[in-house]
């Protein structure tokens, strides 16, 4: 038999079931009801105003970083032709020098748009090769002559001269990227003179130099013409 509340107050007793009920439901409806995240915000209404369309200054496009770009391909790949091409024409080349085992004896050399030099690999074959110390000087001066001229900025440090990548086509012979990279730090050498010296500090402000990232491989048939068509293309 339920219990009567009056004869609780009586006691001295507070039955406090529906207190704790009506708690529990406010909770409830402000779990449900309250937003726990920023307002959100209002969209701004473009207005015509006295100064035209927009009131807002125009933005400056940002530059690209300025890189100089020193390219190696094979003797013969010049502008003009579609990666398919380039594919084909490499194939070919390849065929013709089967008895070499496909390795392209001579390559092209370019610092960003100018006119480039052939490098001859048969002169940088063996040891004591009497054309080697022409071949790698004639090299030095070359990439002297092009990163000496309007490449260099009058009036800064090293540091903030233009970086230098150097892209050298994946199917030569790494011979003709590390004998470039022997002439840029080599000129690098010349500028900074005596600053180089053997404190490490010093090397941390020196121009940066780096070969380009290697490429992903296997996702086309075409991948060796579409490195072509890419490095050919560079400035």
């Amino acid at each position: 038999m339920a219990e009567d509340p009056s004869e609780k107050i009586n006691e001295g007793k507070i039955d406090l079931v529906p207190m704790i009920d009506c708690i529990m439901l406010l909770l409830l409806f402000f779990i449900l009801t309250t937003k726990f995240t920023a307002p959100e915000k209002g969209i701004a209404s473009v207005l015509p105003t006295d100064k035209g369309q927009s009131a807002s200054p125009p933005k400056a496009p940002v530059d690209p970083p300025k890189q100089i770009n020193i390219v190696i391909l094979p003797e013969g790949f010049v502008d003009g032709y579609e990666p398919s091409q380039y594919q084909a024409k490499l194939l070919q080349e390849r065929s013709r020098l089967s008895a070499q085992n496909g390795i392209f004896p001579t390559a092209f050399l370019r610092v960003g748009g100018s006119s480039g030099i052939v490098l001859e690999g048969s002169k940088l074959n063996g040891k004591n090769n009497a054309g080697a110390e022409s071949e790698i000087s004639r090299i030095s001066t070359y990439i002297e002559t092009e990163l000496g001229g309007e490449r260099e900025k009058p009036g800064v440090g090293r540091k903030e001269q233009d970086p230098i990548v150097i892209n050298c086509f994946s199917g030569l012979s790494w011979k003709f990227a590390l004998l470039t990279y022997d002439g840029v730090r080599a000129y690098e050498i010349k500028k900074a003179g005596a600053h180089m010296g053997n404190d490490p500090k010093e090397w941390d402000k020196q121009r940066e130099i780096n070969f380009a990232p290697p490429r992903v491989r296997n996702y086309s048939v075409k991948e060796l013409g579409e490195e072509l068509y890419e490095e050919v293309h560079l400035k």
